[in-house]
């Protein structure tokens, strides 16, 4: 795979930083459709019980990065980006500067979020960062409802056709991917049964 990025430098985007819980996901097959990278944002205080990834929720902690240090970690030839969290929304600045720049690329954007639409237009950019999102899958995760079917956590959250880029039939299939690092460690990714991920938490 190619992996050279198409992306430049500018001044703007060396000032505004985002944090992230990990380095960014190059390539995945379980986060929307087609090849995608996935973003992980650090920090959230939704604090949704049964959360999959609650070592997400700390604030102040993870990897800084510029939007052009972040972009530049994608490679040109995935069809699109994934964001999640963490809560994104709740790094409002960094999430609208990098999804202008990745919608100019011609990336298709996919964005999770615990906030939902309604709410999220409510904030401050909100309605501004959602002109640049294909796909938002929003609500609070309920663990008595957890889903089966589709790119969501629990049957409450609600899949959003922001752009006409995608069908909904596209966002049903359900996948999940075991990824090794260089340094050692795996990270499970997509949406695994409780049984698969009580395993992972086991032998890492």
């Amino acid at each position: 795979m190619n992996s050279r990025s198409p992306f430049n430098e500018s001044v703007q985007d060396t000032e505004i930083q985002l944090l992230l819980h990990t380095s960014v996901t190059p390539y995945s097959l379980v986060n929307g459709p087609g090849l995608r990278s996935v973003i992980h944002m650090q920090g959230c205080t939704l604090a949704c019980n049964g959360c999959f990834n609650p070592a997400s929720h700390e604030p102040g902690i993870g990897i800084k990065m510029s939007i052009d240090e972040l972009c530049k970690s994608i490679p040109n030839d995935v069809e699109g980006i994934t964001v999640s969290g963490g809560e994104p929304f709740q790094q409002q600045d960094g999430l609208l500067l990098l999804l202008k720049k990745l919608r100019q690329h011609g990336y298709s954007i996919i964005v999770f979020s615990g906030y939902t639409q309604e709410e999220i237009s409510k904030l401050p950019k909100g309605k501004n960062i959602m002109e640049y999102i294909d796909v938002l899958i929003d609500g609070r995760y309920e663990a008595d409802q957890s889903a089966d079917i589709g790119l969501r956590g629990s049957n409450n959250q609600v899949i959003h056709l922001l752009t006409d880029r995608y069908r909904m039939e596209d966002l049903q299939v359900r996948r999940t991917e075991l990824t090794f690092q260089q340094d050692g460690t795996a990270t499970l990714a997509g949406f695994p049964s409780r049984a698969l991920r009580k395993a992972f938490r086991q032998i890492r």
